[in-house]
Formats: structure tokens, sequence, C-alpha cells
């Protein structure tokens, strides 16, 4: 295959996936990748613009600056995935990058001094292995704590990515062997360019894939959790029960029915906003001392309903007590001013239960033990009679 049609092909894929990234993250919320891998696409295929342009022996000045551009790019990638991943080690910030982009500069001018074109090729494939190399690890790395429906096209990228990786590097070491006139001729560089040509084609439909499943895990998981608390919502807690009592070991459940104390004074004193932040805080505590199997639902504006899994009331009510206490150390700073916020709140425990079909009784009896706490003077776990 020529290396200028290949060329052209990589400019036209890689700028036309860069628009369509721009399109699809100015809709999208910031912080996932999807802006950078705009960036990336855009930056590499301008390089290959310029290269085009230029001739593929083009003068060192706009070899330099398209050397450059393929360096960032491969950066911006790296860093988008960074972020789709959930790993920030790699920002998308100006200084570290036009830092390493001046680094790159300078050696690309020593190598062409002391070594000419040759050393030009060498270094640019070096770098650029390895920055594929360390796309393919980042990638790794996300897949083996992602969901398994977003394993596949990360999997996919570590190959594709990975073999790059491998086919730049020993493009780096053929052109140290025999000249710069390997970049571009013989058996291995026409190998290099289709598969590259190939990369480029699957590269965007593959990271639209990953992007996609993301939204759809998003959007399930808004469908089942309250979008302030992060907890289940109805919706959630139906799904919860259904999974859990269609287990083939039915353990029982005990309700923990939580109410914030005064949460109405807390929103005339301090602005809905204070509130807002200390049921995001509450949220937190039950979430975060609650045992393993166990599941919090947000029931309405103030209440929660906590399950205690395979536990009977005893414990559950020591539970309540753990809850409790850590909502009574919160301090919430308020969103306007210096002031602390603090709260209460008041616990009913309900018997457990056994079957899907008895959870409902169960938590109007929690209901009742609860109204029993408010009565009692509140900031308390009331068990039932």
């Amino acid at each position: 295959m020529d290396p200028r049609t290949v060329i052209i092909v990589l400019t036209l894929n890689l700028l036309s996936s860069g628009g369509l990234f721009y399109l699809i993250a100015r809709k999208m919320p910031p912080r996932g990748g999807l802006g950078a891998f705009a960036a990336g696409a855009s930056t590499f295929g301008a390089a290959y613009a310029v290269r085009l342009g230029a001739g593929l022996d083009a003068p060192a000045l706009l070899g330099g600056l398209a050397d450059t551009a393929m360096i960032l790019g491969a950066l911006l990638f790296t860093a988008g995935v960074r972020q789709f991943v959930g790993r920030q080690v790699l920002n998308i910030r100006p200084k570290p990058i036009l830092l390493l982009l001046l680094l790159y500069g300078a050696c690309h001018t020593a190598t062409i001094m002391l070594w000419g074109e040759v050393g030009r090729h060498v270094l640019l494939n070096t770098a650029l292995g390895l920055l594929y190399l360390l796309l393919a690890i980042v990638a790794a790395q996300g897949a083996r704590s992602a969901i398994a429906v977003l394993r596949t096209p990360l999997l996919l990228l570590v190959v594709l990515m990975g073999l790059l990786a491998l086919m730049t590097l020993g493009r780096a070491v053929l052109i140290a062997q025999y000249g710069a006139w390997a970049a571009f001729n013989g058996l291995a560089s026409q190998i290099y360019y289709a598969y590259a040509s190939l990369a480029a084609v699957l590269l965007g439909p593959n990271l639209l894939w990953m992007v996609f499943v993301r939204m759809n895990q998003k959007l399930a998981e808004l469908a089942s959790h309250d979008a302030l608390t992060r907890t289940l919502n109805r919706n959630g807690l139906d799904d919860a029960l259904r999974r859990h009592f269609g287990a083939r070991l039915q353990r029982p459940i005990v309700w923990l029915q939580v109410d914030i104390d005064h949460f109405k004074h807390i929103n005339d004193m301090h602005g809905h906003a204070a509130g807002d932040a200390v049921l995001l805080a509450v949220a937190g505590v039950l979430t975060a001392r609650m045992r393993t199997d166990d599941f919090v639902a947000r029931t309405g504006g103030e209440e929660f309903l906590v399950a205690c899994v395979d536990a009977n009331a005893d414990t559950a009510r020591l539970l309540g007590e753990r809850l409790r206490e850590g909502v009574s150390a919160l301090r919430v700073p308020a969103p306007t001013g210096n002031a602390l916020l603090t709260c209460t709140i008041s616990i009913g425990v309900s018997q457990p239960f056994s079957a899907l079909a008895q959870w409902e009784n169960a938590a109007r009896a929690a209901d009742r033990a609860l109204y029993t706490a408010k009565g009692a003077g509140r900031d308390r776990v009331v068990s039932p009679d």
C-alpha cells in the first residue's frame, strides 16, 4: 500500500473522528475523556495533514512541528483514557504537557544535529511506541476494575494499541539499522502502514463503544438511584429486594426506618442548599457504616430505609445505634457562611421478614417504631414491641 494513500486515509479518519468526538463531548458531562479524545484525534489528523502537504521528506521545521503534534495527540489520547477509567494521574493541564513537548522538541533538535533524518524518525517512533504502550497499560488497568460490559471494548483497546506500540518500536529499530528509507519503503513499512490504518479505523468506533456503554451504565444508575444521595430509589429498592429473595439462600431482613430530626428547620434556617448538604452527609454515614450485604434507599424527603440483612432485631438495633452515633458526630459546612450544621436521626426497627411479600408490612412496623422514637424525644433507636 502506498504510504501517501495511507496517510490520506489516516488524516481523513482522524479528523472526522475528532469532529465527531467534539460534537458528542459538547453534550456530555466533563471529565469523561471525550474532550481529550476529540483533541487527540484532531491533533493527530492535523499532523498527518501537515506531512501530506509538505511531502514525506518535509523540511526540518515542518517535520518537527508535525512530529511534535503527533506526540501531543498521543498524550491527549492517553489522558482521555485515564479520565475515562477514573485515573487522574495524567490530567490535561497545559503546563506539564507544554514542558513535555518542549523536552521532545529539544531532543528532536539534538537528534537531528547528531544523527540527521534517521535520528528524527528513530526518536519519533520510539516516543510514539512508548506512548502507545502507556495507553495500552492504562486501558488494561481500567479493564481490571470495569464492569463486565465495559471490559470488552477496553481489552480491544489494549490489543489495538499494544500491537501498534510493538510495531512502532520495531519500526524504530529497523530505521536505526537500515536508515530513513525503511520508514516508507519495504515490506515492513507496508505491513506497518496497513496495520496503522486498521487501528485508526477501529479506534474511533471502539472509543464510541466505550462511551455509549458508560452512558447506558449512567442511565441505568439514574433509573435505580436517587440523584442527590446516590442511595437506591424506589425502583432500585424493588430490584434489590427481588434479587435478594430470588437468591438460592433467602436470608431474613430487618428494616431500619431512618428520619432526620427537625429537617424542615434546617431548610428554613439555612436554605435548601444546606438541606441538600445535610442529606448527602447523612447518606454518606448510612452507606459507610452499613455491613457488607446491607443496602439503603431514600424513600422520602428526609427519610431512608436501611435493610439489615441476615440479622435479628437486636443486631439491627446495634447497627441503628452505630448509624445514629455517626450522624450525631457530623459537622456539615453550610454552603453559605462559616456555620457548621449538625443533625440527629431517629430510627425505627422492624421484626425480621423472610419473604418478598412481607416487606411492606415490615416497613410499616418500622415506621410505627420510628414515630414512637419521635414521640419519645428523637435522636434514638426504637425496636418493635
